[in-house]
């Protein structure tokens, strides 16, 4: 049985700002906004469900209140981003182009890109961490899976789906 959260109708959204080393569009400090739908596959549980709706959405709320108005950062090669910490500010090099942001408007994020497969996987380990860590994770045992969709506008969207047995 297959439970979806469909995140554009059910308000599981984050807009943020980011830039991706190159050329073209993307080699610009452009916004994204996102939708993210997750869905499960599992068994019946004893209340006859297969998933608790509320605790799954409210994580996933609780994840997109971290990205929601943040630069993002991935842990790109010094040779292609550089990052120093200048007092409360990063200064960052990326294209060419310099930038000094304060730091509460920065999300470090420990992945190798900002590229929306690296985001969504990233998105998904998130997801199951919190509900693992805020006890919800034992409600989820009938589960088979979980695929995460994270949409970032225009077409354009990611998709993993991380086996939980």
């Amino acid at each position: 049985m297959i439970v979806e959260l469909i995140g554009k109708e059910a308000g599981i959204t984050f807009e943020c700002i980011h830039i991706v080393p190159g050329k073209g569009d993307c080699s610009r400090i452009h916004p994204h906004f996102h939708y993210a739908d997750v869905m499960v596959d599992g068994e019946f549980d004893d209340k006859r469900r297969i998933v608790h709706l509320y605790k799954l959405k409210a994580a996933c709320l609780r994840l997109c209140s971290v990205f929601e108005d943040k630069i993002l950062l991935a842990n790109y090669p010094e040779t292609v981003q550089k990052v120093v910490k200048e007092g409360s500010h990063l200064h960052i090099e990326i294209n060419n182009k310099f930038y000094l942001i304060p730091e509460a408007d920065i999300l470090k994020l420990e992945i190798p890109s900002l590229n929306i497969e690296d985001l969504v996987i990233y998105f998904a380990d998130e997801l199951i961490g919190d509900l693992k860590k805020n006890g919800s994770f034992a409600s989820f045992a009938s589960l088979n899976y979980i695929e995460v969709t994270l949409s970032e506008g225009r077409g354009q969207r990611g998709r993993v789906r991380i086996n939980l047995k």
